[in-house]
């Protein structure tokens, strides 16, 4: 599931009132994306497949920005961003306002705090400078266990981010569960930093998320295949912890980066096969080459361990190209290649069966040891 934030196209919706001295640095700004293709899989879930899907390089979704110049330096933001799937116009999440609800004070000198639904401090300042920026999610982690591609939105969070310092920022969340009797009841917390000095950026960051009660919690994962413990409508009793660290370097039109990342999931209850924490260990290394102002070019490579009741290993590859039609429309094909061995959970994770390859998070794992896709697609940003 894609939905990195791409950048936004200010359309000048100026606020106006009778104070319109006082209102003058007032806006709204509308934005988004939209990303449609065809992909074909050699095997997803036992069958091969070709199919017009949505979402698989960029996220399809619309926002709206605004903030209110309260003087002094002080402004008042919000952010609301609505995912839909643009194959049936259908809403992502079944949620209005599922991508990010926010709202929130900014100021240049102090930093920024908001409050609503919105991405933890690792996708803030990691997630875009790895592999999965430049291709989304066939360029992720497979299952996307370590929320890479941004599988996991906090609700009910508030959320401080810092200004740079001379190249250093970093962010501070906290998710209330808003469980009665229980104030730590299905909460999420997290923190990330990044130092940028020249073409190098580096940055850490740390995730932990319980869903104790009813299968519930602040933080919402979405599990799509058998590459992690529990998916598809099977509700997860337990905790989520990741740590990650990566780097980037540009040099010219080159792009480098390397990833790692280690996630635990802990269980709270006793599914079966899955009865113990599962740690998953990956690394991953990317290149982006600008061959010219329109044409860019990237491999990746990821590499996931998994540990615990069952063990994994999944060795995925990826070949990505765009091409820039214009500052908002662009065409991109993927081709991507995973191939797993050893043995992951059954749906409901009472079981233990063989390990299927896995490309990201785009689709069902496959039924045999490798699964290989190709997609053609457009996206069109406003």
């Amino acid at each position: 599931m894609r939905n990195f934030r791409l950048g936004a196209i200010y359309v000048g919706v100026a606020t106006v009132s009778m104070s319109a001295a006082v209102h003058a640095q007032s806006s709204v700004t509308l934005y988004g994306s939209i990303d449609a293709s065809v992909a074909y899989y050699n095997n997803t879930g036992g069958h091969s497949l070709i199919a017009m899907q949505n979402g698989n390089n960029a996220a399809s979704y619309w926002g709206l920005k605004g903030k209110e110049d309260l003087g002094g330096g002080l402004n008042a933001i919000f952010t609301l961003e609505s995912s839909f799937d643009i194959t049936h116009g259908t809403l992502s999440n079944n949620r209005i306002f599922g991508h990010q609800a926010t709202v929130g004070l900014a100021q240049d000198t102090y930093g920024t705090v908001t409050m609503g639904r919105q991405f933890d401090p690792t996708v803030d300042l990691i997630q875009p400078i790895t592999g999965d920026a430049f291709a989304g999610p066939a360029f992720t982690t497979p299952g996307d266990a370590d929320n890479n591609d941004n599988s996991a939105w906090i609700n009910s969070s508030i959320k401080y981010a810092s200004p740079t310092y001379a190249g250093f920022q970093y962010e501070l969340m906290y998710g209330f569960g808003g469980i009665a009797g229980n104030t730590t009841g299905g909460h999420a917390y997290g923190a990330a930093a990044s130092y940028n000095n020249g073409g190098l950026t580096i940055a850490t960051g740390y995730l932990f998320a319980k869903n104790d009660v009813n299968g519930n919690g602040a933080a919402d994962f979405v599990q799509a295949n058998s590459a992690t413990p529990l998916f598809g409508a099977t509700p997860f009793f337990g905790s989520r912890q990741i740590v990650q660290v990566a780097a980037q370097y540009v040099i010219g039109n080159l792009t480098a980066n390397i990833r790692y990342s280690n996630a635990q999931y802990k269980p709270y209850t006793d599914f079966g096969a899955f009865h113990r924490t599962q740690t998953f260990n990956i690394g991953g290394a990317a290149l982006q080459y600008q061959f010219d102002p329109a044409l860019t070019g990237s491999l990746n490579y990821v590499y996931m361990h998994s540990s615990g009741a069952s063990s994994a290993t999944y060795n995925n590859f990826g070949v990505n190209g765009a091409y820039s039609l214009s500052k908002r429309t662009s065409l991109y094909a993927t081709v991507a290649y995973s191939h797993a061995s050893g043995t992951t959970f059954s749906e409901d994770g009472s079981a233990i069966v063989p390990a299927g390859g896995t490309v990201g998070d785009l689709a069902t794992s496959s039924s045999t040891r490798s699964q290989v896709v190709a997609i053609l697609g457009i996206i069109h940003k406003f």
